[in-house]
Parts: structure tokens; sequence; C-alpha cells
């Protein structure tokens, strides 16, 4: 049903021209779907889960061929001959090689495993061209670092949260997009219902003007009076071309951010309060750690200060590394003399460096990073408390604007029926113009300040499910 209402309203300019009735929720549904905002923070999530894929793929094993078809050099270079003594005689000759090559990466340790496989051609271009080959059959092998910093390791800590984090902070996107939506929908409407209460005030300062004139021509009231009423009727007549204007400009505005064309006619109904009555300040801190993206910022800042550290501390300038290898190899002046029974090949080699002389300079770094590491505890602590106090805030701010509609709606009640017995006397000339047009000033700020609380209570609500992710009248996990 929600993507047949957002077809029908874009479609519906080219289908007819009439007047669309939106509601608070569709306009929300639109700018979730099509605004200009809705469509960053997708591709702002595509871009994390391509991230997140790049990380994953490159923990598998990567399988290469690689090669030279062929190699041809011609050269002079010096030799030493059969007797001993070196001459500088001319070679030519061809290289043709390929090797099939197979890496994994070990993320708990941080080394590398590979296995290649190779043959090489030699073609030697003297009297007699001479050829030889030589075939790596097998090659295991292993690079180990045995102390060194391990980036695979804190990779496997800090991409999933970075992720996870990426994904909410998509929801998140999409709540401050209904935030804004609220705004620019309350804009037109508040300016829309200004431009209706004047239209019926004008259309009452009519029928008073008329009646005032007959007043007038009978002596019952002065020609002050009359100027007054004459003045406020031309004073709307004023107003009115300026909300006029103000309208399109917000509806513009509106359609615009819902992605809509702009020749889309649209008149806004006043929404209902929101229905959840209060909420409670301890159960919306609870969802917020568990849904916000501020507890899995927090985490990945953390991870990546005690990444640094780990790696001050490892490139200290000692280090050792193991590389190991075992193979079959052979030559021959024919592939298959090349491949059979092959020659044992091993190789194991412990490296080592100790710094003899470095100033402290290992020393400075991991200090360094140390102290960057309780900053950055220190400014989670406080971002944590800040944030705590601006969602109870909100919370409380709710809470009682919701308590405050009901109040408001009975003073709209009280205003409309006192501005009627306000008009009633004054056309019966118990009370002035100017008493007349204060209860009605009264009555249309009551209801704009109705409306701008009910503004209030739909933008609180929706800050406090951007700060919880959660959604309290399904009581459910934004998703």
């Amino acid at each position: 049903m929600k993507r047949l209402l957002i077809l029908f309203i874009v479609f519906l300019p080219w289908v007819m021209e009439a007047q669309v009735e939106l509601s608070l929720e569709d306009c929300i549904l639109l700018a979730r779907s099509q605004s200009t905002e809705a469509k960053r923070a997708e591709y702002a999530l595509k871009d994390a889960e391509f991230e997140y894929k790049l990380y994953r793929k490159s923990m598998l094993p990567q399988l290469s061929l690689s090669g030279s078809i062929p190699a041809f050099n011609r050269t002079i270079s010096k030799l030493t001959m059969p007797d001993g003594s070196e001459a500088f005689v001319a070679q030519s000759t061809g290289n043709y090689s390929a090797n099939l090559s197979l890496n994994q990466v070990i993320p708990f340790t941080g080394g590398n495993l590979y296995v290649t496989s190779g043959l090489q051609r030699l073609d030697v271009y003297m009297d007699k061209t001479t050829t030889s080959y030589l075939a790596n059959m097998m090659n295991i092998g292993l690079t180990q670092p045995l102390i060194a910093y391990n980036t695979y390791k804190w990779q496997r800590k800090i991409e999933p949260v970075a992720y996870q984090k990426a994904k909410r902070t998509y929801v998140e996107a999409l709540e401050n997009t209904a935030l804004e939506t609220i705004g620019k929908f309350y804009a037109m409407l508040e300016t829309q219902q200004r431009l209706l209460l004047k239209r019926q005030n004008k259309a009452n300062s009519d029928t008073l003007l008329a009646i005032a004139e007959e007043k007038r021509a009978l002596g019952k009231i002065t020609e002050d009076e009359l100027m007054d009423v004459q003045i406020s009727n031309l004073n709307l007549v004023v107003e009115i071309r300026e909300l006029e204007i103000e309208l399109e400009h917000n509806r513009s505005t509106l359609l615009q951010h819902l992605g809509l064309a702009d020749t889309t006619s649209i008149t806004l109904t006043i929404p209902e309060p929101v229905k959840v009555p209060s909420i409670d300040s301890d159960h919306a801190l609870s969802e917020a750690v568990s849904n916000g993206t501020l507890e899995l910022e927090h985490q990945r800042r953390l991870l990546e200060a005690q990444s640094e550290v780990a790696r001050a501390r490892a490139n200290n300038g000692f280090s050792v590394n193991l590389n190991g290898s075992f193979g079959l190899s052979k030559s021959g002046g024919t592939i298959g003399a090349a491949y059979s029974n092959p020659l044992n090949q091993e190789q194991i080699t412990l490296t080592f460096t100790i710094p003899i002389l470095e100033w402290g300079a290992a020393k400075c770094r991991r200090q360094q990073a140390e102290a960057a590491l309780e900053s950055e505890s220190l400014a989670i602590e406080q971002e944590k408390r800040d944030f705590n106090e601006e969602l109870r805030d909100n919370v409380r701010l709710y809470n009682l604007q919701a308590a405050q509609l009901d109040l408001m709606s009975r003073t709209i009640a009280l205003s409309e029926k006192r501005y009627e017995m306000c008009r009633e006397r004054y056309i019966t000339g118990k009370i002035s113009f100017l008493e007349f047009n204060n209860a009605q000033l009264e009555k249309d700020n009551a209801q704009i300040s109705y409306l701008q609380t009910l503004q209030k209570n739909w933008q609180r609500y929706y800050q406090i499910r951007k700060l919880t992710l959660f959604d309290y009248e399904t009581g459910k996990k934004v998703e």
C-alpha cells in the first residue's frame, strides 16, 4: 500500500490536475523513499557495504598467475671461462616463465601461507640453440612475524563494528530525513492555516464593514469607529497577499524535499498528536545503548586508539621474523626430464633486529599513543554524559508537550466560543471594535499556538526515535 501511495502521488500530475491532500505520514514516507537526503544515505550505506566486502574478501585465499612470454635478452656480459680466465662474451637468450601462486593470510598470527608452482624455459642462442627447463613443481612456504604489530587481528575487531555502525547510521539518516520533513511540513501547514484564518476573518470583516457602514449612515457609530473597521479590512487584504506568497514558497520547498514535481497541487491535513502519551527516560537510554550509533562509534574509536598503542609497542625497533619453505624442483633439457625425479629443497630463516641506540624514540611513540588512548577515553565519557543529558531533556520536553496539547485544545474551544460571543455583542453595539478584534486575535493565536506545540510534539518524538532508533508506537527497534 505504501508503494502504491508513492506511485500515485508521483505520477498524479501527469494523470490529472487535482488537489492532493497529504498527511504528515504521507510526506515522511515520500521523503524516506525519494528525497535527496535519503538517496545520499543509501549511497553511503552501499559504500560501507563494499568496504566491508573488500575486507572480507581480502581474508580469503588469493590465486594469481604471473609470467613472461617471452623475455628476450641480447647483451655482452663478463663471464668466467673454463680455464678460470674472464672474457666479455656476447649472449642472446630467451626466457619463458609461468608461475601459479596461492596466498592465504593468517589473521590470528599475522603471517602469510603460500603455495607456488612454476615452469621456466631458457633458450640460449649461439652457434647451436640450447634449451633447458626448470620446474618448481610445488613450493610451500610460511612468512611469520614473531614479534610485530598484527594488522589483521585489529581489522577483525574494527571492521565489523564499523560496518554495523554504518547500517545504523543509515537508519538514523532516515529518521533525520523524517525530522527535516516535519519542519518543512509544518512550515507550510502553519502558513496554510494562517491564510485560512485570514480569509475567514476577511469574510467576517466584509460583513462587519457593511454593518458598520449602515450604522454610520444611521448615526449609531462615529466616523473613527468606521475607520477602524475599514483599516482592519484593508490590513487583512495585505496580510492575505503576503501569506499567499509565503505559502507558495513553503509549498515549493516541501515539494522539492519530497522529490515531487513543482506543479503538484497539494494541501496538508492537520496531524493528530503522537499516539505515545509519554516515554520513560531510563527505557530510552537503554534503547539508545542497544540500538544507537553512538555506542558503536565509541567502540570503533576506542579500538582504533588501542590499535595504535599496540602498533607503538610492537614497532619498538626489536623484531623477529620466521621464514620457511619446502619445495620440489628439477631442471632438464625437456619438460619430461624437468618433472621426473624432483629434488627436495628446504629453507628456513630466522631474522631479528635489535635496536642498540635509538634515543628513546620507541618509548616516546608508545607514551604518545597511550596518552591519545586516555584522551579518547575521557572524550568518550564526556560525550556519553552529554548524550544522556540531551536524551533526558528531549524526553522531559516531549512528555510536557504531550500533556499540554489537551489543555491547548480546550483553550481553542473556549477562544472560539468567546469570539462568537464578542462578534454578536459587537454587532449589537455592546462592545467596541477593539474588544472584538482582540477576541479574534486570541482565537487565531490559540489555533496557531496549538499547531506550533503539535509540531514540537512530533519533532521531539522523532528526535528521540533518532537518538534511540526505537519506535515507541510499535514497541520495536527501528529497522
